[in-house]
């Protein structure tokens, strides 16, 4: 499919150039915040089971965390991270029906280092229970937010894991999170709200806010449910963002394979930019909500897409390719549902507008190889992600033909999903669809050379 110049939207689209790349990368960069960390490489987390209770007279949340790592071999200390204003209580694990204390220390800004007792040391599965509390700031305009970014849950930065959450809080108050809610029961004196992710996730959001912040609208879509909560947007609004999100959702449950959890939860977070984006939660801004009053829905389709290849599968952090498949892939895939539902015009013209961008120092000594991306901390980076990357997938599909490009991504979703797919994972797929021998050359030259080419 070669670019032709562009008809019908172009000078509709062409003014959300700029806004879209700012956005795009705002979303995307919010998976992965902290800065990258060195971790013991032999300990993996499989599991997080968390119970949170809000304590709002002390302004605490009081959290007990049980993780279930597993140690491909004997290691005598384990670093994780968690934030250094976790005031801890006790750190221990069981053996043989006896709760052993595990010795602890932070050794750095937000790094906890465990100190393993000999009794531990030779199992491989280990299961170490934590109990902390962490400030919670105070209920700031009624809502609270803690991510990654506020590493109030342990974790090693490079792992997914499943999880089950239960949060306690008073009454008036509701909670969000990750995956699917799974139980909620409310009482005189309190609700407990349970979420839990089967399959891996990335990060473990925490959303608290009063119920009266919220209008909850929801949509079923087929054997799915989305739910909007919004705070600003009026009823007209909140339908047409319903409608598009729950088209978007049956368009890529169709397209690529079905979404794992029975619901997707936009809760509207006025005071934020852009997205955060998490397995079945996003979080949405102020820049989002005007851009959908204007009519334009392209970062909504970019998030929800990413549901299925950067909140589904995950990618090897910082690792070869890192920022093109956690980008640029979920932006081709807004693309063709553009394809899908507003006609080639509308696809020529998205990928004309990232392109043009990345063409402005294309061939100069700002431009570099779209593998060589490792932060997107200037707007040249940004545009070889958001500009060259779909650019380059078009030039793969266009390779391998529509069907089997289609079939790739599905391979991929239905063996990845819940993994962490690295680059030489991609490239061997592709080779299963590589008809001549020459597309997966083309495909590699592309991500190590400067500038285009447009043969």
């Amino acid at each position: 499919m070669g670019l032709v110049p562009a008809r019908g939207r172009l000078q509709q689209e062409v003014g959300l150039r700029y806004h879209n790349l700012k956005m795009a990368i705002y979303i995307l960069t919010i998976l992965t915040v902290q800065s990258a960390f060195c971790q013991t490489p032999q300990i993996d987390i499989a599991s997080c089971d968390v119970t949170v209770t809000l304590n709002l007279p002390d302004s605490q949340l009081l959290v007990r965390a049980g993780l279930t790592l597993h140690q491909a071999d004997t290691v005598n200390t384990i670093d994780l991270i968690l934030s250094s204003n976790a005031e801890i209580k006790l750190v221990k694990s069981k053996i043989k029906g006896n709760w052993i204390d595990v010795s602890y220390k932070f050794t750095g800004k937000d790094t906890l280092s465990l100190t393993l007792p000999p009794a531990l040391r030779l199992n491989r599965d280990l299961k170490i229970d934590f109990e902390y509390t962490f400030p919670s700031g105070g209920l700031k305009d009624s809502l609270m937010i803690f991510d990654r970014g506020n590493r109030w849950y342990p974790f090693i930065m490079e792992d997914i894991f499943k999880f089950k959450l239960k949060v306690e809080v008073p009454p008036g108050y509701i909670v969000f999170s990750a995956g699917d809610l799974i139980e909620k029961k409310t009482s005189p004196g309190h609700s407990q709200f349970t979420y839990e992710s089967k399959i891996p996730v990335f990060k473990l959001p925490l959303v608290i806010a009063k119920t009266g912040v919220y209008y909850e609208t929801f949509k079923k879509c087929g054997g799915k449910k989305v739910y909007l909560y919004s705070a600003t947007i009026d009823k007209v609004e909140r339908e047409k963002i319903i409608s598009e999100a729950c088209a978007t959702l049956k368009f890529y449950n169709e397209y690529i394979g079905e979404y794992p959890h029975n619901r997707l939860t936009l809760v509207e977070i006025p005071e934020m930019e852009g997205t955060n984006i998490a397995t079945g939660l996003l979080m949405i801004g102020s820049t989002f909500i005007e851009a959908f009053k204007q009519g334009y829905y392209d970062n909504l389709h970019l998030s929800i897409a990413a549901q299925w290849t950067a909140a589904g599968v995950f990618f090897k952090l910082f690792g070869k390719g890192f920022w093109f498949f956690q980008l640029s892939l979920p932006h081709y895939l807004r693309l063709i549902y553009l394809e899908r539902t507003k006609g080639e015009d509308a696809f020529i013209t998205g990928l004309k507008q990232g392109l043009d961008t990345y063409k402005e120092f294309a061939g100069t000594d700002k431009d570099m190889p779209i593998i060589k991306v490792d932060f997107l901390n200037t707007k040249e980076k940004g545009a070889v992600i958001y500009g060259k990357g779909p650019y380059i997938l078009d030039k793969v599909r266009s390779e391998i033909g529509d069907e089997n490009w289609n079939k790739l991504i599905r391979d991929i979703y239905k063996d990845f999903k819940g993994k962490i797919l690295y680059y030489g994972d991609f490239i061997k797929y592709l080779s299963k669809y590589d008809r001549d021998g020459k597309s997966v050359s083309k495909f590699e030259k592309m991500l190590f050379e400067m500038d285009l080419n447009e043969d």
